[in-house]
């Protein structure tokens, strides 16, 4: 997997793209199929090497579309207000619930799981339905090789990204990457 925050550019360039997706439900969406392996680790006391629900397609379709709901609703306006200092209710606002809260919840964890699929020698897509991985997907064939690509390519657009948007002068930079 990239390290979760090298998933934010996917979710940036969409809001970029398409002002009206919404960069709060991306951001979470593209980091929650990742509590999976947070759960691991609190549970068994190591990182995993394998991959379950929240990378599989159902898994992500349903409760990693629930739990980037109710994080973005619920959780993100406090805590973006809080750490970053941004006035609650414009949090509060860009973080309402709606359908399309919804659809950008979706497509955000199931953008998350493509990307892992592309480099992760194991991501059950099919979880739990078949167990196995479709390794056929890993750019290059070879896991390391493409790990060490998307990782590159994602860390340098994410530079680029805090870049551009610290030469800009208006909204305030946090509002800018974590708001839109």
């Amino acid at each position: 997997m990239p390290l979760t925050p090298f998933h934010y550019p996917i979710a940036y360039l969409l809001n970029r793209w398409k002002q009206q997706l919404g960069l709060p439900a991306l951001i979470v969406s593209s980091f929650t199929p990742d509590l999976d392996s947070l759960l691991y680790v609190i549970t068994f006391g190591r990182i995993p090497m394998e991959r379950t629900v929240l990378h599989s397609l159902l898994g992500v379709a349903t409760l990693g579309t629930f739990l980037s709901v109710m994080l973005t609703v619920f959780l993100y306006p406090s805590l973006v207000s809080f750490l970053f200092r941004l006035e609650k209710e414009g949090v509060r606002e860009k973080c309402r619930f709606s359908v399309m809260l919804v659809v950008l919840c979706l497509l955000g964890g199931v953008l998350h799981v493509f990307v892992d699929s592309l480099h992760h020698p194991y991501n059950p897509l099919l979880y739990p339905f078949i167990n196995e991985s479709f390794n056929e997907l890993v750019l290059f064939n070879n896991p390391l090789y493409a790990s060490l690509v998307v990782q590159s390519v994602l860390l340098t657009l994410l530079i680029f990204i805090f870049l551009w948007e610290t030469g800009k002068k208006d909204k305030g930079f946090w509002n800018r990457v974590l708001l839109g």
